[in-house]
């Protein structure tokens, strides 16, 4: 299968290398230097030590060519910026969009393609330079319908699966993202305010506290019943990558900007047509968008 990967951050540089092992992958980048690294060099994937090269074909993200999917890997806040790469695309061809938050699902919609999937992406990678991806944590990539026929989806997740680099599908994509979504508005911003590993979360009472304050107000939003199933999944997590940084504390350190309009951004939205009081939600809005450069 021809899949266009169009992103070249973290993510879509893990992505085009596990999926050009049994497919043709073409990756759009968005800067020329990145184009002429990994036509000249490929990308180098680091994982459990090891170092393995990947022969990839790089283009520019304005020069859209055919593909049979296209992946789209670029964060949230950089999608109205493709805007146009989108008119280039016919139709019919299946998109993947796999931003965290829900603020993407607005953008989503105004789309015409016939088949639209979104996903969940729980690995964890690091871009350390412009053509080196370390795979620092292996997971799934969970994908659900939010505009078509399900019977695309089970084709492509098969010709998408690789070990250790599994796709399954969902049926509700809202429950989904929103599943997603309490993890990143708990353990993102308080990493990036706190400077703080995943891990410390759990491990210093008063950073805990926050954590339940935070999903307290995020519960509430998105009317889940049981709270105590929802911060065991947030307990486990910062466990299991208790030595990592989350993105949003790495873009800080970085001085890049966040998505927080994305993930806190979408809640408070939410908060508001509901007509629910959420300060501890505003407090973690307005002081990642006060740190950001």
């Amino acid at each position: 299968m021809r899949i266009g990967i169009i992103g070249g951050g973290a993510i879509g540089l893990l992505f085009a290398c596990y999926l050009s092992k049994s497919n043709q992958v073409t990756l759009y980048c968005r800067t020329n230097e990145q184009v002429r690294l990994i036509n000249k060099y490929g990308i180098y994937l680091k994982h459990h030590g090891t170092v393995d090269n990947f022969t990839i074909k790089a283009q520019p993200s304005d020069e859209i060519s055919a593909e049979d999917l296209f992946i789209i890997a670029v964060k949230q806040y950089q999608l109205e910026q493709i805007e146009r790469v989108f008119h280039h695309i016919p139709s019919q061809t299946p998109l993947i969009f796999i931003q965290n938050g829900v603020a993407h699902l607005k953008f989503i919609e105004n789309l015409s393609h016939e088949t639209i999937i979104v996903g969940v992406v729980e690995h964890g990678a690091l871009k350390e330079k412009t053509n080196y991806v370390h795979h620092t944590g292996e997971g799934l990539t969970r994908l659900a319908i939010f505009r078509g026929n399900e019977q695309f989806v089970g084709p492509i997740i098969h010709k998408l699966n690789t070990i250790p680099f599994p796709f399954i599908f969902e049926k509700d994509y809202l429950e989904m993202v929103f599943g997603k979504l309490i993890v990143n508005a708990v353990i993102n911003p308080l990493t990036a305010i706190l400077k703080a590993k995943n891990g410390e979360l759990m491990l210093n009472s008063h950073y805990l506290h926050l954590v339940h304050l935070v999903l307290d107000e995020v519960v509430k939003i998105l009317d889940i019943s049981d709270r105590e199933k929802v911060f065991m999944r947030i307990k486990t997590i910062c466990e299991n990558t208790a030595s990592n940084q989350s993105s949003m504390l790495k873009d800080i350190l970085n001085h890049r900007q966040t998505e927080i309009d994305g993930i806190i951004g979408g809640l408070l939205n939410m908060a508001e047509t509901k007509d629910l009081k959420v300060p501890v939600l505003q407090f973690l809005y307005h002081s990642i968008k006060g740190m950001e450069r």
